[in-house]
Formats: C-alpha cells, sequence, structure tokens
C-alpha cells in the first residue's frame, strides 16, 4: 500500500511539472534546452575513417540473418554491412539501392527489375541476377521457417532471369506495396555462397556489399563491423549523381555493446567509453542535453509500444478484460512517469505516420468502467498474471507502472523479465498453439520497418503470424481482420487499401487485443565531435553519413 501511495505521488508530481512532449523537429531538441551551436567539418577533414569508435545498445542482438530478424536493433546493424535492392533515405522515402531501375505492370503483378552493375559482396561473389534469385528462393522458401518469411513468400509466385542483370517476378496477385517492402530491412541483399552455407552461416556471419563488413560477435559482449573504403555507394557515378554518403564518411569500425542498464549506458556516453547510444534512457535525455560534450537528438518515430495479452488464455481471451486494462491505464501518467514526458498518446493502434493510419478517439482514462468490465467478465476481485519481456530498466520501470495501475482492479502482476536472448527464445521461437505457450502478457514495441500499414498490422495481428513465424505475441485470431488484410495487400489502388486498412484499425480498436502504451519518440545521443548521425522513422540507427571533427 505505501508502495502504490508512493507511486501516485510520484505522478501527480511529474505531472504537475513535466509536459508530454509529442513532437520535436528532426534533431528534435528538447524546447527547454537551447542546442548549442553546430560542429561543422569542412569535406575532407572528418577522422572518422581513421577512428575505431564504441555503440552502446540496450540488449544484444537475437540474430544477423535478415529473414530471422524480428528486432529494429539487429536488423539496423544489419543495414550497414547489407545493401537491399531499395532502402530509404532520412524520413524513410524509398530510395534505390542495388536496384538501377524497376517496371510494373498496370496492376502491380509483374515487376522487371535492373540491378548495378560492378558491385561484389566482401566474399567476391559478384552482385547480379544469379545473386537476387538467390535471395529470392530463401524469401520464398517457408520450409525454413523463418521470422520473416511472411514478407512475401505468399506474394512472390515465380521469377525468371532475362539477363545477367535483369530478373523479372510475377506475384500471386496484385500488391501495391513491394516497393517499400523491398526496401525493409529483411530484404537486404545476403550473398549467395552464404546463403547455400545454410541458415545457422547467415545467422553468426552476414556477408553482404554493405558500407561495412562483419568482424566478430560475442553474443553477450559486442559485435564488431569494419568500414569497406571502397564502397559502391560513395561512388556518384554508381548512386545516380548524388552519394549515398561524402567519402570521408564513416568509421573505421563499429563496436556494439548492449548495456541493458540504464545508468551505466549513460555513464558510458558522458565518460567518452561510448561515443554513441540509443536508446537514450528517457530520465537521461535532459541531463545529456545540458552535457556540452555530447549531442542529443529526438524525434517522432513509427514505433508504438505495447502490452501484449495472450487471446488464448484466460482472461485475456474475454475481450472485457482486455478492454479493462486499456481503460484503467492513465497513458498520460504513463509517458510522464516512465518516459519522462518523452512520447504521445496513441490514438490509432499503429503508429501515426505510418501510410493509412487512421486517426481514433484516444482510449479514455476510467478506472470506474474498468471495474465494470472486469465484473461483468466474472472477475470482480480481478486475477493474477506474469508479464515477460526484456529486463532492461525502462521494461522494469514499465512493469512496476502497470502493477501500481492494475492494483486498483485487484489485478496482481509477476515479473517475469528476463535476458533478451532468454526472452526470445521462451516467447518469440516456440511453437504450438497460444493457449498452451507460457506468455502471459509481454512488454514490446512494434515498427512498420516499410512505413506501410500493412507491416504494421499483418505481423501482429493476423492469424498466420502467430511465434515462430512472426510476431503475434497476442495470438489473435479473427477472421475478419484476416481478410480484411488480404484485401489490402490485394489491390494496388491506395483508395481500396486505405478503406481495407482503415476498417482493419476500427476492429483492432474495439479488440484491443494488445493495450498501447505510447507512440515512442526516438532519442539517441554521440560525441559533439560526431555529425550526421541521426535515427530512421522506424527507430534503427542511420550512421551511414556520420563524420568526426579532429
Amino acid at each position: 500500500m505505501k508502495r502504490m501511495i508512493l507511486w501516485s505521488l510520484v505522478v501527480l508530481a511529474l505531472l504537475a511539472v513535466v509536459p508530454v512532449w509529442a513532437g520535436g523537429d528532426k534533431q528534435g531538441q528538447a524546447a527547454s534546452v537551447a542546442p548549442a551551436a553546430p560542429v561543422s567539418i569542412p569535406l575532407g577533414q572528418s577522422v572518422s575513417q581513421n577512428t575505431d569508435i564504441t555503440a552502446a545498445v540496450v540488449v544484444d542482438f537475437t540474430t544477423m540473418d535478415p529473414q530471422d530478424t524480428s528486432d529494429t536493433l539487429s536488423g539496423g546493424i544489419q543495414r550497414l554491412m547489407m545493401d537491399g535492392l531499395f532502402g530509404f533515405d532520412d524520413n524513410m522515402k524509398v530510395i534505390n539501392l542495388l536496384a538501377e531501375s524497376y517496371t510494373a505492370n498496370e496492376n502491380a503483378t509483374e515487376f522487371t527489375f535492373v540491378l548495378k552493375k560492378g558491385i561484389s559482396f566482401t566474399d567476391g561473389v559478384p552482385w547480379d541476377a544469379d545473386a537476387f534469385i538467390a535471395n529470392l528462393k530463401k524469401w520464398d522458401d517457408k520450409s525454413l521457417r523463418l521470422k520473416r518469411t511472411s514478407l512475401l513468400a505468399d506474394v512472390i509466385d515465380t521469377w525468371e532471369k532475362i539477363d545477367s542483370h535483369q530478373v523479372k517476378i510475377k506475384l500471386t496477385g496484385p500488391f501495391g506495396a513491394l516497393i517499400p517492402t523491398l526496401a525493409h530491412q529483411a530484404c537486404v541483399i545476403m550473398s549467395p555462397r552464404q546463403i547455400a552455407a545454410g541458415v545457422n552461416a547467415c545467422a553468426e556471419k552476414p556477408v553482404g556489399t554493405g558500407q561495412y563488413e562483419f568482424v566478430e560477435w560475442v553474443r553477450g559482449d559486442h559485435l564488431t563491423i569494419r568500414l569497406k573504403k571502397d564502397w559502391w555507394g560513395y561512388d556518384p557515378a554508381r548512386t545516380g549523381g548524388k552519394p549515398l554518403a561524402e567519402k570521408d564518411a564513416g568509421f573505421k569500425s563499429i563496436t556494439f555493446k548492449p548495456v541493458p542498464e540504464s545508468a551505466t549506458r549513460t555513464a558510458m556516453v558522458q565518460s567518452g567509453d561510448a561515443q554513441i547510444m540509443w536508446t537514450v534512457p528517457p530520465e537521461s535525455v535532459r541531463v545529456l542535453q545540458r552535457d556540452s560534450s555530447l549531442t542529443v537528438g529526438i524525434r517522432r518515430s513509427l514505433v508504438a509500444y505495447y502490452l501484449w495479452m495472450n487471446t488464448q488464455k484466460k482472461p485475456f481471451s474475454d475481450k472485457r478484460v482486455r478492454q479493462a486494462l486499456n481503460y484503467a491505464l492513465d497513458r498520460n501518467a504513463l509517458i510522464a512517469v516512465v518516459e519522462n514526458g518523452i512520447g504521445s498518446v496513441p490514438n490509432a493502434i499503429i503508429g501515426p505516420d505510418t501510410q493509412f493510419a487512421k486517426e481514433l478517439p484516444p482510449i479514455p482514462y476510467d478506472v470506474a468502467k474498468a471495474k465494470q468490465l472486469l465484473a461483468e467478465a466474472g472477475y470482480p476481485n480481478g486475477f493474477s498474471t506474469t508479464i515477460m519481456g526484456p529486463n532492461t530498466t525502462v521494461n522494469t520501470k514499465t512493469l512496476e507502472f502497470f502493477q501500481q495501475q492494475y492494483a486498483p482492479l485487484g489485478i496482481t502482476i509477476q515479473n517475469k523479465l528476463m535476458e533478451s536472448a532468454v526472452t526470445n527464445e521462451r516467447v518469440q521461437d516456440v511453437t504450438g498453439p497460444g493457449s498452451e505457450v507460457e506468455v502471459e502478457m509481454y512488454l514490446s514495441g512494434w515498427s512498420s520497418s516499410t512505413g506501410d500499414a500493412d507491416w504494421a498490422i499483418r505481423p501482429l495481428f493476423a492469424t498466420e503470424s502467430a511465434p515462430p513465424l512472426n510476431y503475434n505475441l497476442a495470438y489473435f485470431s479473427n477472421a475478419k481482420l484476416d481478410a480484411l488484410i488480404r484485401q489490402g495487400l490485394s489491390s494496388a489502388d491506395n483508395e481500396v487499401r486505405r478503406k481495407a486498412y482503415s476498417e482493419a484499425q476500427d476492429l483492432l480498436w474495439e479488440e484491443l487485443p494488445v493495450v498501447p502504451r505510447h507512440i515512442a519518440n526516438i532519442a539517441w545521443v554521440t560525441s559533439r565531435k560526431i555529425i550526421n548521425i541521426t535515427n530512421f522513422p522506424d527507430g534503427s540507427i542511420n550512421l551511414r553519413a556520420g563524420r568526426m571533427a579532429p
């Protein structure tokens, strides 16, 4: 009881003094802290390509196989080592990478790709039509049971090699989202030689055409990559006139160190033991903004954070229970207490900047309504459950906040946060029906790394997307939603797609298989000497153009 009263006082105090900050410009400096004058580095005077740097990250990586990657952190690092046919600029506008150009028929069922010439993988294998087809075969192979197989396996029908650098793909039906889907981090290109070595080889040692090459990965300790000064993206003749990065951009090597404890991660960047850090602990943002040796960036993201409920287990199989938990959450207080005022209250099941996102009325904070719904569902005195998730500092604070919020309903929550690799094994890598798996509730977020509503909904809520194939941790299954998802996939007409995803969002806002917590504003911090580092709106780090002053 004392702890509950203390939490309530903390919430009231923070709501009185901390604004819920939901915006910001691209670099996103908070209005309360005046940013220092930007560092200027004349072209050719960056020392970064002769400098080894360390980046502190919040958890360890899960795998280096793009087709088996469900977390944005791992996927973002893979983007540095492996290019896709397409990628994104800083604002997630699709840009050409290994594809020189493409054409499509009118109903978007056939696409012909012209591939760039003169590019090789780090193992010496040339980038050509055969290399592309080797990747297509892997993307289409459901027998591998990789987490991202559903991204394209049901879309690709056949492919044809036209010549050494042209490939035609025929689809199972119209798919207007193909190009942004190919820009997804799961569709970066792996060397065909490494693919032939098997999924374990791909998971342990990625081989691509990227700006960096893989050096080593010691699980739980570090992952190191090394710059390729002859990367094709520096050459304007190969990129279509404007290079993807200045010739002196990039770092000699980058060592990524997983540091789940927020205070330790913050101390590393303050002391100079790390030159880059993300994500930034919410409670540290304003402290780090006042440090003249550092630069902090913040931007609104596509990332939506949820509390998942296993809808195949009681009591979460009852919609009224799920709705009650949504009514009982004070999201403004959560953002103030857990996120230090940095974030926004969700008004839809997906991130607001996602294509076809629909603004809906925010879920009101109404404890009386929550108690009424629980009583109607047969739980007037509440129930006991568990919350799983990676044992980060922020997750621990979030779990404690939920314990406090739900205590008045008689709901008790046991802490089952664990090291991230263990969590992945026990939650994401399991097989079998939702009624038999361990997870009851789970803390996590999701970013549509294609920027499209399809990838914000299908991997999370389609019946086919239950683990281990994808990320439907709620084990939600709804025939009408599945039909709407198929409808959105089957047309190249944006108005048809918009209507399907609009109805899908309405359905999910009613069924609520998750508790939408908040929409994230991404924060990252670098040494003051480093410029041009940012985050993509999907939450992954963008280090491509990074440069360092002497």
